[in-house]
């Protein structure tokens, strides 16, 4: 589970952003609250970005992205793809990242500082109970590695020798098999799963297999929200019926043969399954079944709407939060993307209406649809806003920091009002006037609301 993550100098975030996952002392829904007991915590399971376009809330997930991303690759091409904040006359080189997770009742807390040439320091610790370790410490000129861990000198070893590589210690501890370092990297590798608009999700083979038992609940989401489809069928298609370049098709087979399924997005907005099968990459076209009085129709996915496809995009997702991996941590960005709100509050309510404080499974999404803040009991503490400054750097507080609201205001009346930002600054639109990055000055506002 996500804790707690850290950003300074990426993107549009210029000075150190902090978003927790950590449940504050609202007394409401607590039935939903993942319950650490060794760790006498409480972390929430959902949480909603809100903010303007522009804001930085996709940068916030492009931030996580960019950590996931440099954790899981053992060899990087060139410089650090770094995204530097970029409104000072003066760009900052270092970035700093910090994230802390609970893996397999242990909670880890990775740092890392680097500009796009090296990595200038890397840190991570690992928390018990009742203790707390160092495991390894790693600056531009040394490294320093727990002398009391099983295997102290080989790693040691490795450290030193890869401490100039541009890339984290634990992606080459990770590759040389130690087992203290493997839970941490699968969960940026397989737990961690970010979702961006143009994002296909790769689980289409299973839920579309008549055998997994996921395949019911697809079904169950696709004519909840009254899509008109009762299910999905894959039917194998030829390869020479599949538009790639022959450097797209090895790399798609050397995906498949690592046994890494993928989805490939058609221009006309299809969806074809490319999978290992025989000692090369075969191919599955993805097709919709509508059941109309009794008769099942096949409909080609690009001639089904953009809202039907980006439901049929998430719905794998959903089916994972509600009865796939006990561990997932899912960051969606705008999870409201071509869907009606109905749709929205329906599938976030089967996912909230699952959980028990043994749950240990996240939704994180950025969304436009203030109709959640009314018609979902959201906790105040699982509510965020993004707001951009005047320098144009992103700021982000938790609703739980306002002071003054009551238990009955309406979140929903206040934020579209402009009490919480993080809103457009639309020319003559009749809000709040309340400057960019006032914050602290609106904290107090609500005590006569």
């Amino acid at each position: 589970m996500l804790i707690e993550f850290k950003v300074e100098n990426f993107l549009s975030y210029e000075e150190m952003a902090e978003f927790s996952m950590v449940a504050g002392k609202e007394r409401i829904s607590t039935e939903t609250l993942a319950s650490i007991k060794k760790f006498r915590l409480k972390l929430l399971p959902v949480a909603a970005i809100y903010g303007a376009n522009a804001s930085g809330k996709s940068n916030l997930i492009k931030a996580l992205e960019f950590l996931q991303f440099l954790v899981t690759t053992p060899r990087l091409k060139g410089k650090i793809p770094l995204r530097s904040f970029c409104f000072r006359d003066e760009r900052k080189t270092v970035s700093r990242f910090e994230i802390s997770i609970l893996v397999n009742d242990l909670i880890y807390e990775f740092k890392i500082a680097c500009n796009e040439n090296e990595i200038l320091h890397e840190e991570l610790i690992e928390r018990n109970s009742r203790t707390e370790r160092t495991l390894y410490i790693r600056d531009k000129e040394k490294v320093q590695v727990n002398p009391n861990l099983k295997a102290h000198d080989m790693i040691q070893g490795i450290a030193e020798r890869t401490k100039d590589n541009p890339c984290p210690l634990i992606t080459s501890l990770y590759g040389m098999k130690f087992e203290l370092f493997q839970p941490i990297f699968k969960w940026f590798s397989e737990d961690l799963q970010i979702i961006f608009p143009d994002s296909v999700y790769l689980s289409y083979d299973r839920l579309t297999d008549a055998n997994d038992p996921r395949n019911a609940l697809l079904s169950e989401i696709l004519k909840g929200t009254d899509s008109g489809i009762s299910n999905l069928i894959s039917v194998p298609i030829e390869a020479s019926a599949v538009n790639l370049t022959l450097s797209e098709k090895n790399e798609l087979r050397s995906a498949v043969t690592n046994g890494r399924n993928q989805v490939i997005r058609e221009p006309n907005g299809g969806r074809i399954l490319a999978y290992y099968k025989d000692g090369d990459v075969a191919f599955k076209r993805i097709i919709a079944i509508h059941d109309v009085s009794g008769k099942e129709y096949s409909v080609a996915l690009e001639d089904e709407s953009d809202g039907t496809r980006r439901l049929i995009d998430l719905s794998p997702s959903i089916a994972d939060l509600v009865h796939g991996n006990e561990h997932s941590v899912y960051v969606i960005d705008e999870i409201d993307r071509s869907l009606h709100s109905d749709i929205n509050i329906w599938l976030i309510k089967k996912i909230l209406g699952t959980l028990t404080p043994e749950s240990r499974s996240q939704l994180i999404f950025t969304t436009h649809d203030t109709n959640l803040l009314r018609r979902i009991n959201l906790r105040r503490d699982e509510i965020w806003f993004v707001e951009r400054g005047k320098n144009c750097s992103s700021h982000l507080i938790n609703a739980s920091k306002f002071e003054g609201l009551r238990n009955d205001s309406s979140l929903q009346k206040l934020y579209e009002e402009g009490r919480f930002g993080a809103i457009p600054n639309i020319i003559g639109q009749n809000k709040l006037d309340q400057p960019a990055n006032g914050w602290n000055s609106m904290r107090t506002a609500f005590s006569t609301s």
